[in-house]
């Protein structure tokens, strides 16, 4: 039993390395920040379809347009990480630095994160479970906080600056 438990062990350490290696492969350094978004994601739509149980609400439609959704995210996360690497790669071949563009992607991924975070407290108040207000509240203040370092990283264009 002991050599058992010692094989079992291994291959799942094995399994275990393997699945990070790939995730950083991926990923990058940062895989866990997307991991994190993949069980929001998850998370997400479970209490959404049990609100929907509760409310009466749920039908396959519904929770086909919420997965689009959710796929959707992925692929403008996709989208706003690459063209910003695009952006950089053709920076560096005129001479001019444009490493901050990376930031795009992260700003998109951590909208998307606070999104999904909103999206789950709004569905647990739905559903009656006690969520604590500095909870709701500290969501808004990240919300606006990423919002506002977003805008010192690339200024919303000032509409009267086109006329």
């Amino acid at each position: 039993m002991e050599h058992f438990l010692e094989v079992f062990t291994d291959k799942a350490n094995l399994l275990g390395a393997a699945v990070v290696a790939a995730l950083g492969g991926v990923f990058g350094a940062h895989w866990q920040v997307f991991a994190l978004f993949f069980v929001l994601n998850v998370v997400d739509f479970f209490y959404g379809w049990l609100k929907g149980k509760q409310t009466g609400t749920v039908n396959s439609a519904k929770g086909a347009v919420g997965v689009m959704k959710k796929v959707s995210y992925w692929v403008v996360i996709a989208l706003a990480f690459g063209v910003a690497q695009v952006l950089i790669d053709f920076g560096a071949e005129i001479g001019a630095p444009l490493d901050f563009l990376h930031l795009i992607g992260w700003f998109t991924l951590g909208v998307y994160i606070l999104n999904e975070l909103t999206s789950i407290v709004e569905n647990l108040v739905v559903l009656g479970y006690d969520v604590p207000e500095i909870f709701v509240r500290g969501l808004n203040a990240a919300r606006k906080a990423v919002d506002a370092a977003g805008d010192r990283v690339v200024p919303k264009e000032d509409d009267n600056a086109n006329s």
